[in-house]
């Protein structure tokens, strides 16, 4: 048992990791799986633990425990009609005579079966709303953890460089920077058409999250029988109205959002057969039942409401985050005029959107490496030699990218073979130590 408790606690704490995706997304594929699993095991403790109750005739009394066990089986019902007519009721759409199973054209409660026990023609039967959710929601609800982390899995098969990148900066090894900028800013090695198509990719990744959001949003509402949307809208206008109208169910007219949702109080048919001497008996009873799970149900939907309405909104944020990274970085690109003092954006033209990308991620993982990266890239592109700011010859105005970092002069390193200029699509150049 203690070997499950720590392998349950594994899986919900949140564990510091390096990530290789936006913040955004994080929250759909970590924070809401972890919610799903903790919900899960909730209400998985209810599933175990909390009985079913039942009033039960004198008649039943000593088959009370089948009774509640055989309803628990075949599930209750309440009667859709009766959602208008709570003054009429004992409990949510459980009329206060339970003989009473029909309606007639003016509205009035009636039986079916009338005194004579012949069919009522003046009276239809009401609708039964059947529910069973007690039974298989807590794996449903674990199961949409799988779900909700199911763009993370697409993600990593389509950024394995910016992963590996990340691998490389979280080491610290600032011996690995000559590696990083002859692999990854090299076209030769990494196109700039598989580049492009990364860039691409993510933005269809971030339709994607969206997608699973409202995915997951929908599902559960089809699941629910289409109650679960208007639940939480429900739930905020029922919590305006104040207490002593909130809970009086005369007063306030309508039912509680949780009991529309889903009753906690039902009612079950039990079909008794006795067998003697004189013949064979066979009795129908009604039973009304109340069950405890939908209780805590009932709070954790209401939690999952307003996180998956958040879901929806970070997922949305999280495009709009990455069309305008992306869209600065081509307006860097093609207007480098706009930027003659910006050292971040100087750069940046110089590079391809997803280098741009490489780069936003070692700044702000390790700005020191960041610095001796920008400081190869100058050795290595030639258009960046251009920009006065980085000349390390330059006069004593010019200002140093990374003044933590070593400025020492590199008249010392031996000559670079095999390099590029990334102005002129790849064409292989030798360039001596700057």
């Amino acid at each position: 048992m203690h070997a499950l408790t720590e392998s349950v606690w594994e899986v919900i704490t949140w564990k510091s990791k390096t990530p290789y995706d936006a913040a955004s997304d994080q929250y759909t594929r970590i924070f809401m799986p972890k919610l799903f699993i903790i919900s899960s095991l909730v209400m998985g403790f209810s599933y175990f633990n909390d009985k079913l109750n039942c009033m039960v005739s004198s008649r039943l009394n000593g088959l009370k425990e089948f009774v509640q066990e055989t309803c628990w089986i075949q599930g209750f019902y309440i009667y859709h009609e009766m959602h208008t007519k709570l003054n009429e009721s004992s409990y949510y759409g459980i009329p206060e005579y339970s003989g009473y199973d029909g309606i007639t054209k003016a509205g009035q409660l009636c039986s079916m079966i009338d005194r004579a026990g012949g069919m009522n023609k003046a009276c239809t039967e009401m609708t039964k709303r059947f529910f069973l959710h007690y039974q298989w929601l807590p794996f449903f609800v674990c199961s949409m953890a799988i779900l909700y982390f199911f763009p993370y899995l697409v993600f990593k098969a389509g950024n394995s460089d910016m992963i590996s990148l990340v691998e490389i900066v979280a080491s610290g090894s600032m011996k690995d920077m000559d590696k990083v900028v002859n692999n990854y800013f090299n076209y030769k090695i990494n196109s700039k058409v598989k580049m492009r198509l990364i860039v691409w990719f993510n933005f269809f990744v971030k339709i994607l999250y969206i997608s699973i959001n409202f995915t997951g949003f929908f599902l559960t509402d089809y699941a629910m029988d289409s109650l679960f949307i208007e639940y939480g809208m429900n739930w905020l206008e029922w919590n305006d109205v104040p207490n002593h109208i909130a809970h009086d169910i005369v007063k306030r007219g309508t039912p509680k959002p949780g009991d529309h949702f889903l009753p906690s109080v039902g009612m079950c048919e039990i079909h008794e057969q006795l067998k003697d001497k004189r013949g064979i008996y066979i009795d129908k009873h009604k039973v009304i039942c109340e069950i405890s799970q939908n209780i805590r149900y009932q709070y954790i939907f209401i939690i999952l409401w307003f996180f998956f309405a958040v879901g929806v909104l970070i997922s949305f944020l999280g495009l709009f985050h990455f069309l305008y990274l992306t869209g600065k970085s081509m307006f860097i690109v093609y207007n480098p005029s706009c930027y003659d003092e910006e050292l971040y954006e100087k750069v940046s033209e110089q590079l391809t959107l997803r280098e741009v990308e490489y780069l936003e991620k070692i700044r702000v993982m390790d700005m020191t490496m960041y610095g001796e990266v920008i400081r190869e890239l100058y050795r290595y592109k030639p258009g960046l030699q251009t920009i006065k700011r980085f000349n390390e010859s330059a006069t004593s105005d010019s200002v140093s990218l990374m003044p933590s970092a070593p400025n020492t002069a590199r008249s010392a390193r031996t000559p670079r073979t095999t390099l590029y200029d990334s102005r002129d699509a790849g064409t292989p150049r030798i360039m001596a130590g700057v």
